[in-house]
């Protein structure tokens, strides 16, 4: 069966995310049939990067004419994913850029929907169809590569709008990967700053890309898993020159570091110590792991998850692991619980009772 795909973009409000619409180009067994974007310019632009059969101006005239099976959510702006997802559900699979939403409360109503109506909602986060991530990496911290895990150090991206804005745009890629290994965590406390003093409400501002209520240009979160397994995400605003992005995991027999993706340096870095030295050490080794990094490793990642959501509907198992929206929700719960853990000034216990964000009725 070929499955008909169609697009939406937005230039102008949150563009394409990275590489979400080229993920079905040339996958065999899809057909790219349209693609809606209501700037001219930037539709035509898209239309030749994805060879779309047709374009649209408006999103809801393609989904009516067109029908496609298959709908790819490629634009960045969180706030209206909710809208599009809900056009969508009724009658296509959707195949959604990260993060899926602003709250849980609204992923509840998307994933309502596709479900009543049996459609997959399939969150587009890179690393699922990497093979560096889930056959190398992964499978060397569960071999014991690292000894007993012990801690995650994350890294989630300085500059001006390091803090709560960039921990609400990269907790996907970490968050999702800390869930394949380590599953849920029991509890979260954070603590979120403005200029080195507490955020409080009047700190409150609209996020960037409809991401919701923000405070703070500085963020530390801290999450405790079953085993004891920790893991710690951080961002600053820093000074806007270096902006570290990677997860290290530290365990009782060395330490393992992931640059985040978008990147095309190495994947994997293996260091045999626990907590290596800052000085005079050149023990940290590249792991190589196929395919090696190139400048495509990120849309072919999106091309395995393309190809595995196809198998999906035809009843085969898929090669890779995707990122279903029900697990998508309890990602961005651990994020909507480190506003709680602020607001509270104590850690706060997963899950949450409340699927709204917290910001939204802190006063």
């Amino acid at each position: 069966m070929t499955y008909r795909v169609a697009i939406i973009g937005h230039t102008g409000r949150g563009n394409y995310g990275h590489y979400v619409d080229e993920a079905f180009v040339g996958v065999e067994g899809a057909s790219i049939v349209a693609l809606a974007d209501p700037d001219d310019s930037g539709r035509q632009q898209a239309i030749e990067r994805t060879g779309a059969a047709k374009g649209y101006a408006d999103y809801r005239q393609m989904l009516a004419a067109e029908r496609p099976d298959i709908t790819v959510i490629a634009t960045r702006e969180i706030g209206d994913h909710y809208e599009l997802a809900m056009a969508a559900a009724a009658e296509t699979h959707i195949y959604i850029e990260k993060p899926v939403a602003a709250s849980p409360a609204q992923v509840d109503e998307m994933t309502a929907v596709c479900e009543r109506n049996g459609k997959l909602l399939i969150v587009a986060c890179p690393w699922r169809g990497h093979p560096p991530i889930q056959h190398v990496a992964i499978p060397l911290i569960k071999g014991g590569k690292i000894g007993e895990p012990r801690l995650a150090r994350i890294h989630g991206m300085n500059g001006h709008e390091g803090g709560n804005q960039l921990f609400l745009d990269l907790y996907p890629h970490f968050f999702d990967f800390l869930w394949q290994v380590w599953g849920q965590p029991l509890w979260c406390h954070a603590h979120i700053s403005q200029d080195g003093r507490d955020a409080t409400p009047q700190d409150l501002m609209q996020g960037s890309e409809g991401m919701g209520l923000v405070a703070g240009n500085g963020i530390r979160a801290y999450y405790v898993f079953n085993d004891g397994f920790a893991a710690d995400f951080e961002s600053y605003e820093g000074d806007h020159k270096e902006r570290p992005y990677r997860i290290d995991i530290h365990g009782t027999k060395g330490t393992l570091s992931l640059p985040g993706p978008m990147s095309n340096q190495p994947d994997i870095y293996y260091h045999p110590l626990v907590s290596p030295g800052l000085f005079n050490d050149d023990r940290w080794q590249v792991i190589a792991a196929d395919p090696p990094p190139d400048d495509y490793k990120w849309v072919n990642a999106h091309h395995r998850m393309a190809r595995s959501m196809l198998d999906l509907l035809d009843g085969r198992e898929p090669a890779f692991p995707l990122l279903d929206g029900r697990t998508a929700r309890r990602h961005l719960e651990w994020a909507m619980a480190a506003h709680a853990s602020h607001i509270a000034g104590a850690r706060v216990a997963l899950p949450l009772a409340d699927p709204h964000n917290p910001f939204d009725s802190w006063r």
